[in-house]
């Protein structure tokens, strides 16, 4: 077995940067390649939160039914460009057929394994670094104002069940209680005890920047757009600026852009840019503890050191779209229907886009025919909570041991995977992407 010694992450944001530092710990020379500043994408504006409870899918049985509701609602969570839309049928699709019950179930196994560890992974981390405050595991709260509105369906609730899930169910007093400045209309809601939040993701991301380059690693601001393996292993990295890094390792973990970079080892990937929304009020008024999702209305409202953060909605017009700000104007009025007396003096608005996989689950895998190139991409909403399990299990594939959880649901093997060689590179001379050819 060869231990990568010069290992190239393409991706900056928290699923790269977290594999960065795992596999600086194991000794390899760690360089990240991002055009963007650390945490610049995905992890500028998320909702913050960190759910270890989280074992429901997005596609469920059942959803097919709620898309109209979801996009003429004007409170809707969805929007679909018409003009984005035939070349989204092949994505919906799977979406769909990903909600059959026993692919749910599936599924769910499979986002538990992810998830279950996350603070475990987190919190030492964060000591080390002297930052404990960053993540917090305060809990999350749901509500609805309907009786038992916030339970979810039978499934959801059986596979929370099954799962071993802890969740509080509370009502009236017990929902002030624990955010007092909630309207009073909410009169149920049930309770995650497990789960938590970050109190700055955008700063989580440059911790652990801060952190790759005290140790020895490097951060390089440019892109990567070509490939040129060696019949020996490894290869050179070509990037936008001319430079060619030669690497022993590399791990494609660039969110949204992973697909193009993909594509230099002959993989396309059903991912699509998912854009999700978020207003951020450094004087809302409001004093809240935990992350609240408003069941009802598709919101989530999150505690962080910039402000109170309201995020919602997903939105599905392709990777270079313009935003639709009115999206956020729709998440403050809804916020405002949540909390009574939301100010929101010196809000910031963000638009930024998701990698989402139709069911829901990331790619973990090596490329086809390579040893020591691994895809780790497309978390969706999930990224910041799966972070850390993504990095230690990357790096188990980089070092060649054998992972700690059944890692076959993340595998490109789920779709369409091209011939290719077992060992070897499958294409000769330098790849690179189409518009730098």
């Amino acid at each position: 077995m060869s231990i990568p010694k010069e290992v190239i992450v393409a991706g900056g944001g928290i699923v790269g940067m977290n594999c960065a530092i795992e596999l600086q710990r194991q000794g390899c020379s760690v360089t990240v390649v991002d055009p963007r500043a650390p945490g610049d994408g995905c992890s500028f504006g998320n909702a913050g939160n960190v759910v270890a409870g989280a074992v429901v899918p997005f596609s469920m049985p059942g959803n097919l039914l709620k898309i109209p509701s979801w996009v003429l609602s004007p409170y809707g969570p969805l929007s679909i460009s018409l003009l984005h839309l035939p070349r989204l049928m092949p994505w919906l699709l799977r979406w769909l057929k990903a909600s059959h019950p026993t692919n749910v179930r599936q599924i769910s196994k499979a986002m538990h394994a992810l998830h279950t560890d996350t603070f475990d992974l987190y919190l030492p981390l964060l000591r080390e670094l002297g930052e404990p405050d960053l993540i917090k595991r305060e809990g999350q709260l749901y509500v609805s104002r309907r009786a038992h509105g916030a339970d979810g369906d039978a499934l959801s609730r059986a596979l929370r069940t099954e799962a071993g899930i802890r969740i509080e169910a509370v009502s009236g007093g017990q929902i002030q209680d624990i955010a007092p400045a909630l309207s009073k209309a909410y009169c149920s809601g049930i309770f995650f005890p497990e789960n938590g939040f970050c109190a700055n993701p955008h700063r989580l991301v440059q911790v652990l920047a801060a952190a790759l380059v005290a140790r020895g690693g490097r951060i390089t601001r440019d892109a990567l757009v070509g490939v040129e393996r060696s019949s020996g292993g490894g290869g050179t990295a070509i990037l936008k600026s001319g430079a060619r890094q030669r690497y022993d390792g590399l791990v494609i973990a660039a969110g949204v852009w992973s697909n193009r970079l993909v594509e230099l080892f002959g993989v396309r990937v059903p991912l699509e840019a998912e854009r999700g929304y978020h207003i951020t009020l450094p004087e809302s008024g409001i004093s809240l503890n935990l992350p609240v999702t408003n069941y009802d209305l598709n919101i989530s409202v999150t505690p962080m050191e910039m402000g109170l953060r309201i995020t919602g909605g997903a939105e599905f017009a392709g990777l270079d779209a313009k935003p639709g700000w009115h999206f956020v104007d729709r998440m403050l009025e809804l916020g405002a229907m949540t909390f009574p007396g939301l100010q929101n003096s010196g809000a910031s608005k963000w638009a930024g886009m998701r990698p989402s996989i139709p069911d829901g689950l990331p790619v973990l895998d090596r490329a086809p025919g390579e040893r020591h190139v691994i895809f780790a991409f497309g978390n969706g909403h999930y990224g910041l909570t799966e972070a850390p399990m993504m990095a230690k299990l990357v790096k188990g594939l980089m070092m060649e041991e054998q992972p700690s959880i059944d890692i076959s649901p993340y595998s490109i093997s789920r779709f369409r995977r091209p011939p290719s060689p077992a060992t070897g590179p499958s294409i000769s001379g330098p790849q690179l992407l189409k518009k730098h050819r």
